[in-house]
């Protein structure tokens, strides 16, 4: 257990600071540019970094680790005595196995309680300093069942939209609808500045018409409801990803999926590395002649796999319509068959 923890924990350690150089090396210019302070750089957004991905790639780090220093172990010839000595390979797996769930339970702990309070730092120092503000052209947007905005341009730096329209439906009737040529949102709340503005209102034999050249007025949305970045729900916690669910089932939102992949993969992914342990285990616990390069290259060409298999199902479940929880959980029964194969045909 202190060979797998500490292999884990160096190889995290390792990886995750190359990972942090490179991003640096390309955002640094562009960060310095907008103003960001060090303090904030390096306390807010690199730590905020270093968590969300280190999470989010637990089970190929471990995958990695159980790899190296067990066929370390296995090219030290310290396995074959251990089996030999009669001590069964389920009892070999025993350290392995404690060592993993308690990779399992750190990484469900973090990915619901304390990377969405994380990630909405991080997101927060992006969209201040680094990432380009959101722009949008022609999108439609069901608010619920009876209301539909639809708008030409929005302009994420000014907040400015162009040809806005509002439709309110009363069953199949329209109720009324407004149009301005320009519109101004306040980010924070759901103020608007409408410029060349008109509110028809549908009667059953005449229809009015308001008509304005400039007004300050609140209205039933805001731009959050108009724009909306999807890696804002990695800032959800679970009580709030089940509201926004569910808010985006009224509204008939066609990214119902990606939200409900999100959701079942804060379990999943955790769960893999259970799984890849036990494949880690039975591919690297017999001495090759390749040695540790050989098991290396096996772990990442299953690794590789993994990582596909994952995008297939993902992508079937947003685009074909395949059953979201079943896309995530896929990968993990797939990969569970290959480490029950891999842990009967393991020397023992």
């Amino acid at each position: 257990m202190k060979k797998f923890l500490g292999t884990f924990v160096f190889m995290l350690i390792l990886l995750m600071s190359i990972a942090i150089v490179f991003d640096l090396s390309e955002k640094l210019n562009e960060l310095i540019d907008n103003g960001a302070p060090w303090s904030e750089i390096i306390g807010i957004y690199y730590v905020n970094f270093f968590m969300n991905y280190g999470v989010q790639f637990s089970y190929m780090l471990n995958f990695i680790s159980v790899i190296w220093f067990t066929s370390k172990m296995a090219g030290n010839t310290e396995i074959v005595p251990v089996l030999s000595a009669g001590v069964g390979f389920n009892r070999f797996l025993r350290p392995y196995f404690f060592s993993s769930i308690i990779l399992v339970i750190w990484a469900i702990l973090m990915y619901n309680y304390v990377l969405p309070a994380s990630n909405k730092s991080r997101l927060e120092f992006e969209e201040l300093y680094y990432r380009a503000k959101t722009s949008k052209a022609n999108e439609h947007i069901q608010l619920s069942d009876s209301e539909i905005v639809y708008y030409v341009n929005y302009n994420g730096v000014t907040h400015h939209i162009t040809q806005l329209t509002y439709e309110k439906w009363e069953g199949n009737s329209l109720d009324y609808t407004l149009t301005a040529n320009s519109a101004i949102g306040d980010s924070l709340s759901k103020d608007w500045k409408l410029y060349n503005y008109e509110i028809r209102y549908f009667g059953a034999f005449n229809d009015s018409v308001v008509r304005k050249s400039i007004a300050d007025t609140t209205l039933v949305f805001g731009i959050s409801d108009l724009v909306f970045r999807s890696e804002v729900i990695e800032a959800m916690n679970n009580a709030e990803l089940d509201a926004f669910i569910k808010e985006q089932k009224e509204k008939g939102s066609d990214s119902i999926a990606a939200y409900e992949i999100e959701k079942y993969n804060r379990w999943a992914s955790p769960f893999a590395i259970i799984i890849l342990t036990v494949i880690g285990v039975s591919v690297s616990s017999k001495k090759t002649r390749g040695g540790l390069g050989l098991n290396l290259a096996i772990g990442l060409a299953i690794c590789v796999l993994y990582i596909f298999s994952m995008k297939i199902t993902t992508v079937a479940a947003v685009n074909v319509g395949f059953t979201p929880a079943l896309a995530v959980w896929l990968p993990n029964i797939i990969f569970a068959g290959i480490a029950l194969l891999l842990y009967r045909l393991a020397p023992k």
